[in-house]
């Protein structure tokens, strides 16, 4: 009778739900920085009454779990992150709602949205491109005199449509995407934990702009456009204190196992131990990489750890994360949960550190213990040839260590 009763009362709430039609959608994020635009391509998922929701951005398509209604709003979940667009399908081809962005189970912050069906451009009301931004571009990302840091951003324009993404000493921008209007640039990310937008005015071979992220993040960023482009040697940001040449750690997985460097699995390996986060995308990138660079090298002698420094101290709450960043990706190598992501946690965790400037940061150790390179941040997929030579130099360095005695 209950089961009844609760099907009765919840069937008028279903019948509210409208199904938005498949297709390509655009989005308008109501951020800090402006309306940020969203692009997104609906399917029908694998289980009934599911959507499969792909978010665009520059060469990637994108999901992180089925699209379902709750009641009758359409919930895309981004469970990695914990955070949610949350649509009332007011027409089969509108939508509105919200971005709700969360931090260990708790609302943090809720950001607009609303969408239509649609395959207009990425920004809209465009005029001519009267600029052509492809190419390498020495940027300065500053939000005040005193606070200064380098990018690279790597541009290819079509028309008036443009790909591409900053290289930064933590980590790239992933697939930033927009379009040029007259004189002025325009791009856009957005995948769930990133919420990124540029908007800059071009004059010949430079350009400034106003760069926004998350909830309140803005800095000026100049550019100016440079094929010699670089940044500083990212194997040189993060290093061992005087003294060491060696780093050691006694941390649990989420089970509880307790593992350490010392352990029999680990001697006369070479061993590659990153730095991560299950928040961060970036790591995401790199975690992507590492799975099955493992179960390739696994065999010839070569070891991965995870460290994890995440959101919440409490393992009961980082550990479900955890374990779904490696489920999600297919991790086989362990991941230790080492507490927050701060630089007294780091400091604690592993004291002969002299500084760690990003994540990931990733170390590369022979098979005597010895730490022989640490890189910080990551260029990922993203990135295009950056990318390719990132994996080129780490698979050579790996195979020059296992070829060590």
């Amino acid at each position: 009778m209950k089961k009844t009763l609760f099907a009765f009362l919840i069937a008028p709430l279903l019948s509210l739900a409208q199904v938005p039609v498949a297709g390509l959608w655009r989005a308008s994020l109501s951020t800090h920085g402006g309306e940020l635009p969203i692009q997104f391509e609906i399917n029908p998922g694998s289980k009934s009454g599911n959507l499969d929701i792909k978010l665009i951005n520059g060469a990637e398509k994108s999901t992180l779990g089925e699209s379902y209604f709750r009641s009758d709003s359409l919930v895309v979940p981004f469970d990695l992150y914990e955070a949610e667009l949350v649509f009332q399908v007011t027409k089969t081809t509108e939508m509105k709602g919200y971005f709700v962005k969360k931090r260990n189970g708790k609302t943090a912050y809720r950001l607009p949205v609303s969408a239509q069906a649609s395959s207009a451009d990425r920004f809209l009301n465009l005029q001519p491109a009267t600029v052509n931004v492809s190419g390498k571009w020495m940027a300065d990302f500053y939000s005040d005199a005193t606070n200064h840091s380098p990018g690279v951003g790597v541009f290819e324009q079509k028309g008036n449509k443009v790909t591409g993404t900053f290289l930064r000493t933590s980590g790239d921008y992933r697939f930033l995407q927009g379009n040029v209007s007259g004189d002025s640039l325009f791009l856009s990310y957005f995948d769930g934990s990133g919420v990124n937008m540029l908007r800059a005015k071009v004059s010949g071979a430079q350009f400034t702009g106003r760069f926004t992220s998350g909830l309140s993040g803005v800095r000026t960023v100049d550019g100016k456009l440079d094929p010699a482009a670089a940044l500083p040697d990212l194997k040189k940001l993060s290093f061992l204190k005087p003294g060491f040449d060696r780093i050691d750690f006694k941390l649990p997985t989420t089970s509880g196992e307790q593992i350490s460097l010392q352990d029999d699995r680990y001697k006369n390996k070479v061993i590659v131990i990153e730095l991560m986060g299950s928040w961060c995308p970036n790591c995401l990138d790199e975690s992507r990489y590492l799975s099955p660079f493992y179960k390739k090298y696994k065999e010839k002698g070569v070891e991965v750890l995870g460290i994890a420094f995440e959101n919440s101290p409490d393992i009961n709450i980082a550990g479900p994360k955890i374990n779904n960043f490696q489920k999600k990706i297919g991790i086989t190598y362990p991941l230790l949960f080492a507490g927050t992501a701060e630089d007294k946690t780091i400091e604690k965790v592993l004291p002969m550190l002299s500084k760690m400037n990003g994540y990931p940061t990733t170390f590369i150790i022979d098979k005597k213990g010895i730490v022989r390179e640490i890189h910080t941040g990551f260029s990922g997929p993203g990135t295009g040839k950056y990318y390719a030579d990132w994996i080129s130099d780490f698979e050579h360095t790996i195979q020059s260590l296992l070829a060590e005695k």
